[in-house]
């Protein structure tokens, strides 16, 4: 049970830092559509974040016990903000978030959980930040082709059968 709320601690932490990295994506996006996309992608993380660490808690004051040296070392392990500003570099950086969340929920999946509930909400919230880190790649790509020379031109010229 202490291994399962330190892992619900770090998977709230991951989806913090997940909408954290949205929330700065949706700043520097000039679409409003767009804008609209990312912030209500950010307050789902929000959400996760908060009832996985309502959860780690509940159970952390059932049997609380330290953090080791190396689960000390792997909760401060992040992936560092971009240095430059920009859509593009946020958008990796929250695909960066999106991609280590969804890993994190799948390992955590494939242990055996006696609790349904939370067996369900974590399968939520996997497929949420695999949806996520889907359209952050595919916003990237889109970003990436529209700022390529002639790329208005090849789209528009249909492929050759």
């Amino acid at each position: 049970m202490d291994a399962l709320n330190t892992t619900l601690a770090r998977l709230a932490r991951l989806a913090l830092a997940c909408a954290e990295s949205l929330s700065a994506v949706a700043a520097a996006a000039p679409d409003p559509q767009i804008r609209a996309v990312l912030a209500h992608r950010a307050n789902m993380q929000r959400c996760a974040a908060a009832e996985l660490g309502r959860r780690a808690q509940d159970g952390a004051s059932m049997s609380p016990e330290p953090l080791s040296a190396s689960q000390r070392r792997s909760e401060s392990q992040h992936v560092s903000p971009p240095v430059e500003s920009g859509e593009l570099p946020l958008l990796r950086h929250a695909t960066q978030h999106a991609a280590r969340a969804a890993a994190a929920y799948g390992e955590l999946l494939r242990e055996p959980l006696e609790d349904a509930d939370l067996r369900l909400l974590l399968a939520h919230y996997y497929r949420g930040a695999t949806e996520l880190q889907r359209l952050l790649e595919q916003r990237a790509l889109e970003f990436t082709a529209s700022r390529t020379p002639g790329a208005a031109a090849r789209r528009s010229v249909p492929p050759l059968h």
